[in-house]
């Protein structure tokens, strides 16, 4: 049986994503359509809910270009509204037909249904009855779009000429609770997530041996960004079907941050190490030229130390001298170069390493791509 996002939402989060699903129908269908400068807008009042509007905003599907009372649909968001409000209508559609087709009861009334309201309208000065309702049919709403459907995701549209700004990104690593593994850098929003991946690796001690991902929500679509390899037709690799593939070379940070303010950083499949990147604060006018590591805390795991539960373990071994495998994993650890967390040394060594990391990057992708 097929499964579509509304099978993993509760009550509360289905709820809001209907309204905002069904406000984006109404901006659609009641936009106006202005001609500007040679291309045209989709303009939409501001006349929803200040909070709904602010979350399609996030989402990138809608913006405020500084005129009182007009919102802009994007792109994204002329397309998604326009595939919203055909569904709601064709759900009403198929709720008339029906009504059209039932047979009426002995008192010649026609019951109107659909999902869980059951409407009977007529009789006696038109009474009416309803049953209790329930919400809208999750697959009505949030079937899969076809990527085939979807608007083609262009990194560099929008993109800022001259751009300045620079994001203080906090990184966390998720050691499933039993352990606190933070950085926060400073990095360029010229800087491509290729070279956030660089410096990631860098701060938290990982050896760039593994696959990687991001995965992030922007202008109104899923993306997996990833390394250029993955785009090679003759390997056989995993691609979330709903997500639209991009090479993390060619996409920059300030093309998808402060819209889209968090993002998933994977890193080695087999371990799965998983960070949660989010964005804390936009510098507006800054004159940094490569990523700074400004704050952090907590060990970072030795490389291939098997996951989180592989690293608890480790931890336990190496705090335990009487442990027979203590010795061992101590001069495994050193072999690993798995030190303490020092601030001060992780930031000049990703000062001092940052311009040669980069090169080998350059080089193996000009490698992968020859």
């Amino acid at each position: 049986m097929s499964k579509n996002l509304g099978d993993f939402m509760d009550e509360e989060d289905f709820d809001q994503a209907v309204i905002e699903l069904l406000t984006l129908a109404l901006m659609r269908l009641t936009c106006a359509r202005v001609n500007d400068k040679g291309g045209v807008r989709h303009v939409a009042s501001t006349s929803y809910d200040a909070g709904i509007v602010a979350s399609l905003m996030q989402q990138g599907l809608i913006e405020w270009r500084g005129t009182a009372g007009e919102l802009d649909l994007t792109d994204d968001g002329f397309f998604f509204g326009d595939v919203a409000a055909a569904r709601v209508g064709m759900a009403l559609i198929e709720s008339l037909q029906r009504h059209l087709d039932s047979e009426p009861d002995q008192d010649g009334n026609k019951p109107l249904s659909h999902g869980g309201f059951t409407v009977v309208s007529g009789g006696q000065q038109g009474a009416q009855q309803t049953t209790a309702p329930s919400p809208l049919s999750h697959n009505d709403l949030f079937a899969p779009i076809r990527m085939e459907d979807r608007p083609q995701f262009d990194p560099a549209d929008g993109r800022r000429e001259h751009d300045t700004r620079a994001f203080r990104l906090r990184i966390e690593l998720d050691l499933e609770g039993f352990q606190p593994c933070w950085r926060e850098i400073i990095i360029p929003a010229t800087c491509t997530f290729l070279d956030l991946h660089i410096a990631i690796q860098r701060i938290f001690n990982w050896y760039d041996e593994h696959l990687f991902d991001f995965t992030i929500t922007a202008r109104g679509q899923k993306l997996h960004i990833e390394e250029a390899c993955f785009l090679d037709p003759s390997l056989d690799v995993y691609e979330p079907a709903t997500y639209a593939v991009v090479e993390a070379n060619h996409i920059q940070l300030g093309d998808v941050f402060p819209r889209t303010r968090t993002a998933r950083y994977a890193y080695d499949y087999g371990d799965g190490w998983e960070h949660k990147v989010k964005v804390v604060k936009t510098i507006a006018n800054s004159k940094l030229v490569a990523p700074q590591l400004v704050d952090g805390a907590g060990d970072a795991p030795p490389e291939d130390v098997g996951g989180p539960g592989g690293f608890e373990e480790f931890l336990q071994v190496v705090a335990n001298p009487k442990h027979p495998d203590h010795e061992d994993m101590l001069a495994w650890a050193d072999a690993q170069m798995a030190y303490p967390f020092d601030l001060a040394a992780k930031q000049r060594e990703l000062a001092d390493c940052w311009d040669s990391d980069r090169s080998l990057w350059r080089q193996r992708l000009a490698e992968l791509l020859d």
